[in-house]
C-alpha cells in the first residue's frame, strides 16, 4: 500500500512546496512527542520513519511528485471503488425485501458517511430500488462468545491486515487456506527474508514484518492454526450476523428474497446454508422478526443482478447486456464501459466480479495500470532504474504480467547494449580511435539521457581530439609538396591524437618518401650495374626504386629520360644501354605511386660494348673468324697468341681484319691458337678507347662431314634405341625435334645457333648409341646427330620416328606363274590403312624409298579377301624384299609407322617354276603301328622342301598357326614315304601339311600344296 502523505500532513493534494514544508515543520514535533506514549508510540514512530520518503516524494524532483501523485490517485481510486462495493452490497441487502424504506435510506446514508461517501453516491446506488413502507423497529440481542482468539489479538491482526489491504493471514502469505503446514512455514520464512533484505526502514516494511510475525505465530503449529481458522469462521459469522441484522432492522417479517440473498452472502463467506439459516433465525428471534412462511421458503424469488459503474457509481441491470456479450456495455449514467480488462490475461470481467479467473483481484488493477504506465514513461525518458523499480512493483501486484516481463527484458537488453557501448568506448578511447568512437558515442546517446555528465564529457573529449587532429592534418597537407619530412611529422602527431583518422593515414602514405643516396655505376662491357643506398627507415615500409636513364651525355639531366627498371633491390642492371653512348642515371624512391622529390644521380659514362657472336671455323691450314660489333663502334682489333689467351690489346700478334671478320692463313693443322677481339670507340678529345675483349681458342683442321641418319630400334620397354657410326674426330649428341631441323646435313653451327634449336637433347651415354626413354606418344619426331669439334657443331642426316605401331607377321606366298603374290599380316589396333613397299634385290629404306614400289591397302579391302594380292614384275630376276607400314591421319597430318618391327618384313623368291605337292596320310595296318605320309609332285621327280604336320582336335588347320605341330619332316623328293613319329592320335584330330616355318626361306624352292579333302585324314 502507498501511504497518503497529504493526509498525514493535513494538506490538500494541490498544495505548493511552501505549504508542505510548513505542514511538515508543524507535524514533526507532534510526531516526536507522540512517541513517548506507549499506545501511540508505534504509529508515530512509523510517521517519523517516513519523513525522508515524504521529502523525497513531495519536496524532491518534480518528476518524483508527479509519479507519487499518480500512485496516490490510483490508491484513492481503488479505495473509493472498494467503499462503493461495500455500500452497494449494503443497499442490495436492504432492498432485498422488495424496496428501501425511509429508515433504510437513513441507515444507508449514515453508513455511506462513515465510509467517506456522499449522498449523491448513495442516490445513484439506491435509484433502481422502489420506496417501501417503514416497518416497526425491533431490538437486537448479542451473539454468544465462541472459542477463538481474544478480541485484542484479533483487533491487532485486523489493524495490520487492513493497513496492507489484506483479508487474512493466508492472504498475506499468498497461500490457500488448505495449504500444508510446512508450505506455510516455508512461505513465511521466505517473506520475512525478503523484507529483511531491504535496507531502508519504511512503514510498509514494519507493517509487513508485523503481519508475517502474526502468521508465524498463529499458523506455525496445527493447534494455533486451528484456533485461527475458528477465528476466521467466527469473524465471518459476526460479519454475516451484522449483515443480517442490518437487513432485518426495522422489518417485521423475513421475506424470501431477503433470506435468499443472505444465504448467498453466507455462501460467499464460506458458511453453509444450514448454518446460515440458523444464524438468520437467531437474529430474527433477537430482533423479533417473524419467520418466513413455509410456501415462501420453498421457492424464493430470483434477485436482480445489478452492475455498479466503477466510474460514477450508478447501477445497471445485468439483463440488459446478456444478449450482447461480445459488444460494449456502457453505463447508462456516464456511458463508460462497465467491463474491466484483466491486465494479466486480458480477459473481460463484469464490475461485480472482484477477481479474474487467473487470480488477479480487481482492487489492484488501477494501481497496476498506473504503475505500468509510469514504468513506460520512465523507459521512454531512459530512466531505467525507475522503470525497473516500477516493473518490479507490477510483478509483485501481478506475477504473470506479460508486459512487465517484456519490459524487464528490454531494460536488460538496453543495459547489455549500454555495457557493450561502454566497453567499446573504453576500447576505442584507449586506442585513440576517436573516428570509430564517434559512432560509439552516438549509440551511447541513444541509450541514456543526452544530458548525462559522462556522455557530455565523452563528447567533449572526442570533439577536442578530432579538432586538434584535423588541424594538424590540414597543416601537413600544405607541406606535402615542399617539406615532406615536416608533413610526415605532423601526420604522425595527428595519428597520435586520433589513431584511425583516415585523412592523416592517407596523407602519411601520400607524402613523398626520402630519396636514395650513394648511386654508383659498375661497367661490365655493355652491361652496366648500378648500386645505391636506400633511405633511412621512416616506419612506412620499404619503398621501391625507379631507375631512369638519360642519353646524349647530359650532365644537367634535362634530356628525356627512359625507364630502366622499378625494383625493390638496391642494385639494377641496364642491358639496354646503347654501346658508344654517354649515359647518366637517376634513382627515385617510390611508395604507393608517389615519387620522392629528389633523386640520387650519377654520370655521364661512355658505354663500351664488347664484340659478340665471336666464332671460328677451322679449315686446312687456316682459321676463319667472324664477330659482330655494336653499331657505334669504329672498328675492331684482333689479337692472336699461341699457348695462352691474350691479356690485353698489346699481348699478342695483331691480325689484319675487316670490320666483323678475318681470315688467318698459314697455320699448322691441329695447333691451338688463342684469339681476342676488341671493339674500338671514339672517346673524349678524339682518343680511341677499347672495350673488353671477347676471346676464343681454335685450331685449323680438315673439315668434318655430317653423319648419316642413325638407326632406330624399339625396345620391349617402349624406349627407342638410336645407333650411329662414330666419326673420326669429335663427339656426337642426338637431338629430338618435332620437325626436321632448318639446317642441311654437313652445315656447321656455332654455340649461339644451338640456342635457337627447338629440340630436346638426349642423354649422352658415351659410345655410339643412346636411348630415348620418353618418345612422343603421338605424331612423328626426328632424331638428328650433331658432331662437336673445335667449337663448332656439324649437322648430320635425320631419322624419322613415328608413334604408330607397325604391323606384324607378314607372310607372302606366290600363286600361279604370273608373278602374283598373296600377302597376309596382322593389323595394328586402330589402324585402317597400310602401305606395302616392295623393292627388288635389297630391303627398302622406308615408304619414301624412291627405288621401291608403294601400294596403299585399306582394311576393308583386305578383310573382304582375307589377304592382299600383289603382282610383281616377272622380268626382274632374283628375290623381292617386301615391307608393310601402318598409315594413320591425325589433325590432317599423315603418320606412318617407323618400320622397326622385324616380322613386318619378308622376302619373296625369284620367279622359279612352281611345284605342286600332294600328300596322303595313312594309318598303320596293325594296332600300335605309326601313321605314314606319302608325297607326290607335279612335275614328277621334283624336290620337296622341309615340311611340318599340323593337327587340330576340332577344325581343319588353315595355316601353321592354326594348330599344333606334331611332326617335322626333312627335305625329300617325289614318291617318298615317312612314318609319322607323334604321340597324338591322328584318328581323333584333323591334320594338314605345311612348309616348315623354321626352315631358311632363302634356301626353299617355291611349292604349291594340294591338301586332301576335309576329313580324309581320319581313319
Amino acid at each position: 500500500m502507498v501511504p497518503d502523505y497529504y493526509a498525514m500532513l493535513g494538506v490538500a493534494p494541490n498544495a505548493d512546496r511552501s505549504e508542505i514544508e510548513a505542514a511538515l515543520s508543524r507535524q514533526q514535533p507532534l510526531w516526536s512527542s507522540g512517541t513517548r506514549n506507549p499506545k501511540t508510540k508505534h504509529a508515530f514512530q512509523s510517521y517519523l520513519d517516513q519523513i525522508p520518503a515524504i521529502r523525497h516524494a513531495l519536496l524532491g524532483d518534480p518528476s518524483n511528485r508527479a509519479s507519487y501523485d499518480l500512485q496516490i490517485a490510483a490508491v484513492r481510486q481503488a479505495e473509493r471503488t472498494r467503499k462503493l462495493d461495500v455500500l452497494q452490497k449494503l443497499v442490495v441487502v436492504r432492498a432485498a425485501k422488495g424496496g428501501l424504506t425511509v429508515s433504510d435510506r437513513a441507515l444507508l446514508r449514515d453508513r455511506a458517511a462513515s465510509l467517506g461517501l456522499n449522498a449523491e453516491d448513495l442516490d445513484k446506488l439506491a435509484e433502481p430500488f422502489p420506496l417501501k413502507a417503514e416497518p416497526p423497529p425491533e431490538i437486537d440481542t448479542p451473539e454468544a462468545p465462541v472459542d477463538a482468539l481474544d478480541p485484542a489479538t484479533r483487533r491487532q491482526i485486523r489493524v495490520g491486515l487492513t493497513h496492507l489491504g489484506l483479508r487474512h493471514l493466508y492472504d498475506a502469505l499468498g497461500v490457500p487456506r488448505d495449504a500444508a503446514g510446512d508450505a506455510i512455514v516455508a512461505r513465511a520464512e521466505e517473506e520475512r527474508g525478503r523484507w529483511m533484505r531491504k535496507s531502508q526502514v519504511t512503514a510498509e516494511k514494519t507493517a509487513w514484518l508485523e503481519v508475517i510475525s502474526y502468521a508465524q505465530s498463529h499458523l506455525g503449529s496445527p493447534a494455533a492454526r486451528s484456533r485461527y481458522d475458528r477465528t476466521l469462521a467466527v469473524e465471518a459469522e459476526e460479519e454475516l450476523s451484522e449483515l443480517i441484522a442490518f437487513a432485518l432492522e426495522g422489518n417485521e417479517r423475513l421475506d424470501p428474497g431477503t433470506r435468499q440473498i443472505l444465504v448467498d452472502e453466507a455462501s460467499a463467506r464460506g458458511i453453509a446454508p444450514v448454518r446460515a439459516d440458523r444464524l438468520i433465525l437467531r437474529v430474527c428471534k433477537t430482533l423479533g422478526v417473524a419467520r418466513d412462511a413455509p410456501s415462501l421458503l420453498l421457492e424464493p424469488p430470483t434477485a436482480t443482478r445489478w452492475l455498479r459503474c466503477r466510474s460514477c457509481g450508478g447501477l445497471n441491470d445485468h439483463t440488459l447486456f446478456i444478449r450482447r456479450p461480445d459488444q460494449q456495455a456502457p453505463c447508462r449514467h456516464c456511458a463508460i464501459e462497465l467491463r474491466w480488462s484483466c491486465p494479466v490475461c486480458q480477459r473481460s470481467r463484469w464490475p461485480d466480479e472482484p477477481r479474474c479467473s487467473c487470480g488477479f483481484p480487481l482492487e489492484r488493477r488501477e494501481i497496476l495500470v498506473q504503475t505500468f504506465e509510469a514504468a513506460q514513461q520512465a523507459f521512454k525518458v531512459r530512466d531505467d532504474d525507475s522503470a525497473l523499480e516500477s516493473l518490479r512493483r507490477v510483478q509483485e501486484l501481478a506475477p504473470g504480467h506479460v508486459g512487465a516481463r517484456k519490459g524487464i527484458e528490454k531494460i536488460k537488453h538496453r543495459r547489455a547494449d549500454l555495457a557493450k557501448v561502454a566497453l567499446a568506448w573504453k576500447t576505442t578511447r584507449a586506442a585513440r580511435q576517436f573516428v570509430a568512437a564517434r559512432e560509439v558515442v552516438s549509440q551511447w546517446a541513444k541509450l541514456v539521457d543526452p544530458e548525462t555528465a559522462e556522455l557530455q564529457a565523452a563528447w567533449a573529449e572526442l570533439t577536442k581530439a578530432l579538432h586538434e587532429a584535423g588541424t594538424l592534418t590540414a597543416r601537413a597537407r600544405r607541406l606535402e609538396s615542399s617539406e615532406p619530412n615536416a608533413a610526415r611529422a605532423l601526420y604522425r602527431q595527428a595519428l597520435t591524437l586520433v589513431s584511425d583518422l583516415a585523412e592523416a593515414r592517407d596523407g602519411l602514405l601520400r607524402s613523398p618518401p626520402d630519396p636514395p643516396t650513394g648511386l654508383t655505376i659498375e661497367s661490365d662491357g655493355d652491361l652496366l650495374r648500378l648500386r645505391w643506398k636506400p633511405p633511412a627507415d621512416d616506419g612506412l615500409g620499404p619503398p621501391r626504386f625507379r631507375v631512369m636513364r638519360m642519353r646524349a651525355g647530359s650532365t644537367n639531366f634535362s634530356a628525356p629520360a627512359e625507364l630502366v627498371a622499378e625494383t625493390d633491390a638496391t642494385f639494377c642492371d641496364d642491358p639496354g644501354a646503347t654501346p658508344g653512348d654517354s649515359v647518366a642515371y637517376s634513382v627515385h624512391s617510390v611508395r604507393d605511386g608517389v615519387r620522392s622529390l629528389t633523386s640520387a644521380q650519377t654520370g655521364p659514362l661512355l658505354v663500351l660494348g664488347e664484340p659478340g657472336n665471336f666464332i671460328s671455323e677451322g679449315r686446312d691450314g687456316e682459321i676463319v673468324l667472324t664477330w659482330s660489333l655494336p653499331a657505334k663502334a669504329l672498328g675492331a682489333r684482333l689479337i692472336r697468341k699461341t699457348g695462352a689467351a691474350p691479356n690485353g690489346p698489346e699481348d699478342g700478334l695483331v691480325v689484319d681484319s675487316l670490320r666483323e671478320s678475318a681470315r688467318d692463313a698459314g697455320l699448322s693443322n691441329d695447333q691451338v691458337y688463342h684469339y681476342a677481339v676488341f671493339a674500338e670507340y671514339r672517346g673524349q678529345a678524339g682518343a680511341v678507347v677499347l672495350s673488353r675483349a671477347t676471346s676464343l681458342a681454335a685450331s685449323p683442321h680438315p673439315p668434318i662431314g655430317g653423319l648419316d641418319a642413325p638407326k632406330l630400334a624399339r625396345e620391349p620397354d617402349g624406349r627407342v634405341r638410336i645407333d650411329w657410326h662414330q666419326p673420326e674426330r669429335g663427339s656426337v649428341r642426338i637431338v629430338r625435334s618435332e620437325k626436321p631441323l632448318n639446317f642441311e646435313a654437313g652445315e656447321r653451327l656455332v654455340p649461339e645457333q644451338l640456342k635457337t634449336l627447338s629440340a630436346d637433347w638426349l642423354e649422352d651415354r658415351g659410345g655410339n648409341a643412346t636411348f630415348d626413354s620418353s618418345p612422343p606418344a603421338a605424331g612423328v619426331c626426328y632424331y638428328t646427330p650433331l658432331t662437336s669439334w673445335a667449337g663448332t657443331w656439324t649437322v648430320g642426316a635425320s631419322a624419322p620416328y613415328s608413334c604408330v605401331p607397325d604391323p606384324t607377321d607378314l607372310r607372302a606366298v606366290r600363286v600361279g606363274g604370273a608373278g602374283r603374290v598373296h600377302l597376309r599380316w596382322r593389323w595394328s589396333p586402330r589402324v585402317s590403312q597400310c602401305l606395302v613397299v616392295s623393292k627388288p634385290g635389297s630391303a627398302p629404306d622406308g615408304p619414301d624409298d624412291r627405288e621401291a614400289t608403294v601400294l596403299q591397302v585399306s582394311e576393308g579391302e583386305y578383310s573382304r579377301q582375307g589377304y592382299q594380292t600383289l603382282t610383281l614384275p616377272t622380268a626382274i630376276a632374283g628375290p623381292w624384299h617386301l615391307a608393310v607400314f601402318s598409315l594413320m591421319s591425325s589433325d590432317g597430318e599423315r603418320l606412318v609407322s617407323p618400320g622397326l618391327e622385324p616380322t613386318a618384313r619378308t622376302i619373296v623368291p625369284g620367279p622359279n617354276p612352281e611345284v605342286t605337292v600332294s600328300y596322303t596320310l595313312r594309318k598303320g595296318g596293325f594296332p600300335g603301328r605309326p601313321w605314314s605320309l606319302l608325297f607326290r609332285t607335279d612335275p614328277a621327280g621334283s624336290t620337296i622342301p622341309p615340311t611340318a604336320i599340323v593337327a587340330h582336335p576340332r577344325t581343319i588347320p588353315l595355316s601353321v598357326d592354326d594348330g599344333e605341330i606334331v611332326a617335322r619332316l626333312p627335305a625329300t623328293r617325289d614318291g617318298a614315304s615317312f612314318p609319322i613319329p607323334t604321340t597324338i592320335d591322328l584318328a581323333r584330330h584333323l591334320a594338314r601339311v605345311f612348309p616348315d616355318p623354321a626352315a631358311d626361306p632363302e634356301s626353299q624352292a617355291p611349292i604349291r600344296l594340294r591338301h586332301p579333302d576335309a576329313g580324309q585324314t581320319r581313319a
